[in-house]
């Protein structure tokens, strides 16, 4: 059975003494550029959307990892930030979660409003140096919904956009990330289980030679989250080959337990680093940690029938 084990250095990133970053920082996205592991985190501070005891106004920062594990640079101001020129990014953007396809990084995150009941929108922004940031607006303006991002590759010429209508995980494809098709449910929630509440995808998959490796997440009746393994099939990333029923990572740490929203482990970023899988995971939305697993424990998983 697959299990993550925690870094003896947890959290890796907690709040600091910056007044956009100095409440809560946490879920972040992770990819691999230059040698190096880029962090794209949610932060929050002491600004709040709509009053002092409204919800506050979330940021992304970027924090590096010369190793994987120990953070070597934060970014002294957001990356990207609330936009007083865009009623849709209002109140902010949080939850990014990172996909290479070619030589382009995509990011989706979430935009956060006044429109709908709690205002999230799917947006979408590409990169190739992780200094300058294009910004290509929402996606699927017509759902209200989070827990998003692109398959690291195309299938047949099509992107392929894991996303999140509540409760449930699907995908859907696209050839221009304007028109979408084929949109089909890949995984649900299940009475009396660790995701019976809701679940998501969780950081976005990793290629390896069995299929898509998928760490996701789902949260309980209780408000409880965990971290589960996924495997999905190489050519139909809508088709589940195996996952684990039992969780690989579950609320135990006082730091996963107590913070800003209780007994929270919510992952949007993994990687891989040599012979190791790095998940890096959010903590009660108030800092950020990282576990790990061996490929070849992974890779035996995979090839089990």
């Amino acid at each position: 059975m697959i299990k993550l084990k925690r870094y003896d250095g947890n959290p890796i990133l907690t709040p600091s003494c910056r007044k956009w970053k100095n409440l809560n920082v946490s879920n972040a996205a992770a990819a691999v550029y230059e040698g190096k592991v880029y962090l794209l985190y949610r932060a929050e501070g002491e600004d709040r959307r709509k009053g002092p005891d409204s919800w506050p106004v979330t940021r992304l920062g970027l924090a590096i990892s010369e190793n994987g594990y120990d953070i070597s640079w934060r970014s002294p101001e957001p990356v990207f930030d609330k936009d007083p020129n865009d009623p849709w990014c209002e109140f902010g953007c949080e939850d990014p979660r990172i996909s290479k396809i070619g030589d382009t990084y995509y990011i989706v995150y979430v935009t956060m409003s006044r429109f709908g009941h709690f205002g999230d929108r799917l947006a979408y922004a590409t990169t190739k140096d992780f200094k300058t940031f294009t910004r290509h607006g929402l996606l699927m303006k017509q759902l209200e919904q989070r827990t998003s991002g692109f398959l690291p590759g195309k299938i047949n010429g099509r992107y392929f956009l894991f996303h999140r209508p509540m409760p449930n995980m699907w995908g859907s494809y696209s050839r221009d990330l304007r028109n979408w098709e084929e949109m089909t449910c890949i995984f649900e929630t299940k009475e009396n289980t660790w995701y019976e509440n809701k679940l998501g995808i969780g950081a976005v998959p990793i290629e390896t030679e069995h299929g898509w490796l998928l760490f996701w997440h789902g949260k309980n009746n209780k408000a409880e989250y965990a971290l589960g393994i996924m495997l999905l099939d190489k050519q139909d990333p809508g088709k589940v080959v195996k996952f684990q029923k039992e969780p690989i990572l579950v609320c135990e740490t006082e730091y996963e337990k107590e913070g800003f929203q209780p007994n929270v482990v919510y992952t949007n970023g993994a990687v891989r680093i040599g012979d190791k899988y790095f998940v890096y995971y959010g903590c009660c939305d108030r800092c950020l940690s990282v576990a790990t697993v061996g490929k070849d424990e992974v890779d035996k998983w995979c090839a089990e029938k």
